[in-house]
Order: C-alpha cells, then sequence, then structure tokens
C-alpha cells in the first residue's frame, strides 16, 4: 500500500502548498521553489497500478517544446511515489469560459484555434497523439496565451501497449469512430478538435444521446446538426473546418497543418492594399508628377474596382451549383455517408456537401444516390428562413 499524499510536502525542491485537481492518475498540487523563485503543478500518482501510463506520460512531455503546451521540468520518485513537476499555466479553461459565456464568437474562437492548431500539428509531426482534446484541457491565460495540458493519456509511436483490448480511452462525447475499434491514430485528435470547435462556437455537443449506446451509434454514423442551423452567423471558415474534421473515415479528414494554413490565410483585400502601397511607392515624382497622378489615380480605381466586384467562381461540380441572381445560398448534406452524390434533371453527378445559389424561391430538383442505400429524391426551394438541408438515406436490405 502506498502512504498517503499528504506526507509529501515537497517535491524536487518545490513545496506543495495546495491541491487544485485530481484525476484517474494521481492529484495535482500548486508549488513554489523558493531557490528558483517559480511556481509550478506537481503530479503525484496515487495508483501504483498506472506507474506504466504515468511513466509514459513524463517520456512524452519531456520531448516537448512549443509555448503552447505545458513544460516539464522534472520527473521525481519520492519513497515509492512517482511524482511530475510542470509548468503551472495561471488561467480559466476553456470549459469554464464557455460555462460563463454560453458560446464564443467567431473572433474568439478562431485567436483560440490559431494556438491550439500549430501545438497539434507540432505534436502530430513528431507522431503524438494527444487523445484528449477538449475544454477542459486548454487554459487561457491573462494575456490571452492559451497552454494545452494534460498529456495523461497521450501515445507516441514507440508507447508501450497500455489499453485493455475493449476499452476505450479518452472522454465519450469527444472520441472518433475508430477510437471504438481502438484503430486511433493522429487524426481522431483532428475529430477531437472539430467536436470541441462545434461546442466553443454554438455552446452544444455536436453529439450527445442519453446513454453510452446511443452516444455511441451516433459517432459511429457522424449524425449531427449542421452548426449554422443553430448559430446561423458562424463564419465559412470555421463551418468548414468542423465539416472537412467530422468525417467518418479518418482518410477524409484534414490535417492539423492543413487546417493551421486556413486560419493563417490572410484576406484578399489586404493582399492588395499591400500591392497598391508598394506600387503608389514606386511611383516617379517631380518631373514626372503630372504622369505620377494620372498612373496613381488609374491604380486606384482598379483597386477600388477589385475589392469591390462581385466574386465570380467558375461552376465546379459537387461544390456548388448557381441559379439566377446568385443571392441566397443553402447547404445540402447527407451526414454520416462519405461516398454520397446529388445528381441533377441533366444527369450531372456531384459529391455532397455542396451549395446550392439562388433567388428567393427558386426551386431545384435533384436525385440523392449513395452506395448501398436507397435513391432518394429532392426538391430544394431557396428561402432566408432556412440556409442548410440534411437528409437521411434508407438503407438496402440485402
Amino acid at each position: 500500500m502506498w502512504q498517503a499524499d499528504e506526507k509529501i510536502t515537497e517535491v524536487a525542491g518545490y513545496r506543495l502548498t495546495e491541491r487544485i485537481g485530481s484525476g484517474g492518475m494521481g492529484d495535482v498540487y500548486k508549488a513554489y521553489n523558493p531557490s528558483l523563485n517559480r511556481h509550478a503543478a506537481v503530479k503525484i500518482l496515487h495508483q501504483e497500478a498506472f506507474a506504466d501510463r504515468f511513466k509514459n506520460e513524463a517520456y512524452i512531455q519531456s520531448s516537448i517544446n512549443h509555448p503552447n503546451i505545458t513544460r516539464l521540468y522534472e520527473y521525481a520518485k519520492i519513497g515509492n511515489r512517482l511524482c511530475i513537476v510542470m509548468e503551472y499555466v495561471d488561467g480559466e479553461t476553456l470549459s469554464s469560459l464557455l460555462h460563463q459565456k454560453g458560446k464564443l464568437s467567431n473572433e474568439e474562437t478562431e485567436n483560440i484555434l490559431r494556438q491550439i492548431v500549430p501545438a497539434l500539428a507540432y505534436l502530430h509531426k513528431k507522431e503524438i497523439m494527444h487523445r484528449d482534446i477538449k475544454p477542459q484541457n486548454f487554459k487561457v491565460q491573462t494575456d490571452g496565451t492559451v497552454k494545452m495540458l494534460d498529456f495523461g493519456i497521450a501515445k507516441h509511436k514507440y508507447s508501450p501497449k497500455l489499453t485493455q483490448l475493449g476499452f476505450v480511452v479518452g472522454t465519450m462525447e469527444y472520441i472518433a469512430p475508430e477510437q471504438f475499434e481502438q484503430k486511433e491514430q493522429l487524426k481522431s485528435d483532428i475529430w477531437c478538435l472539430a467536436v470541441m470547435t462545434y461546442e466553443l462556437l454554438t455552446g452544444y455537443m455536436p453529439f450527445e444521446a442519453t446513454n453510452p449506446a446511443l452516444l455511441r451509434v451516433k459517432i459511429i454514423q457522424g449524425s449531427f446538426t449542421n452548426p449554422k442551423i443553430l448559430v446561423p452567423f458562424i463564419s465559412e471558415k470555421l463551418a468548414t473546418i468542423i465539416d472537412r474534421s467530422l468525417k467518418v473515415n479518418p482518410a477524409n479528414r484534414i490535417t492539423a497543418k492543413e487546417i493551421e494554413d486556413m486560419l493563417i490565410n490572410k484576406s484578399r483585400n489586404e493582399g492588395l492594399s499591400k500591392t497598391f502601397k508598394q506600387l503608389s511607392i514606386q511611383l516617379p515624382s517631380k518631373k514626372t508628377g503630372i504622369i505620377a497622378g494620372v498612373v496613381t489615380g488609374v491604380l486606384l480605381l482598379i483597386f477600388i474596382w477589385v475589392i469591390n466586384k462581385p466574386d465570380v467562381k467558375p461552376f465546379i461540380p459537387g461544390k456548388e451549383i448557381t441559379g439566377t441572381g446568385d443571392k441566397q445560398k443553402v447547404i445540402i448534406n447527407v451526414p454520416g455517408i462519405d461516398n454520397a452524390e446529388l445528381i441533377s434533371n441533366e444527369n450531372v453527378h456531384m459529391p455532397l456537401p455542396f451549395t446550392v445559389h439562388g433567388n428567393d424561391g427558386d426551386k431545384f430538383e435533384y436525385t440523392i444516390r449513395a452506395d448501398g442505400y436507397k435513391d432518394k429524391k429532392i426538391q430544394v426551394e431557396i428561402t432566408p428562413r432556412r440556409s442548410s438541408f440534411e437528409y437521411n438515406l434508407e438503407k438496402i436490405n440485402k
């Protein structure tokens, strides 16, 4: 039997001051090292059965150095107790922030993701899975810095197999479909990230049920409500990240690096402004003042026309169909079925999801088809009262 945590008052020069948390493997204390004048968080293992997992956590965290991930300071043993000394993060968790505000804005969510996603991409480049991406495991400091916490169930490609056959590791509402079959991979973290993003933006979980069995079915089917139905003003960028991350087949999900690239892309207007400024600076002066003035005026007119002209996009099958006017749009999707396609009356085949543009009252007729399912004929009407249509297909009984 291991000795009680209360008997441990100091770990590696850090004096324990207060208990600040408790988890499945151990208790976490706030501590202070007077020699270093530094606070730390000290996790002390209280179940011997988890010693290997605890060592794995220390091994993984010791290999990490990223500004948005908590740092490991020491790995120590006091008596027969294993201890991890790590960076103390002062702030509130995303779950606490969400509880206070109900939901976050597009800007707030993007600011958070711009810090979380590079950290996740960094881990994935090192072939490390966090496996527990959720609001409780991120803290926002007073200066706005977001830190990733808790590597208790993280896994490296060289980590020993620590999970018993038939057991699922992670938080049920956030885990990816493949994790139920213990076929987890780096893209399982992407699913968890999308679930968290959905929660931050809407205040709701994409997958909810009254019992674990039903919840598992919903996750495996990938059946969730379009976030734009709950919160219509969600940005296209964030809606796309959610949609492309919550794919049942991991091969169809985007990577952390791809999400990072989407988040850091600058707008077309910013690029044009910079170009215009550079061109203006390069114009000659004095002797060719009149010419410079004319050229500047022309550039200004071109700049104003470019930034105000409507976006004209070519027809791309599976992406969008444009009706007369192109004033409004609705999104059509079949959640949970990756191979579904839409067929127009002209026999044009387009993969789902896609967007239909048109005037208020315009109607379009299509057939939805997917392998293993019965064809479904639909009629879509453009209306400002509805931004998306989701359909369920009936399986073919063999």
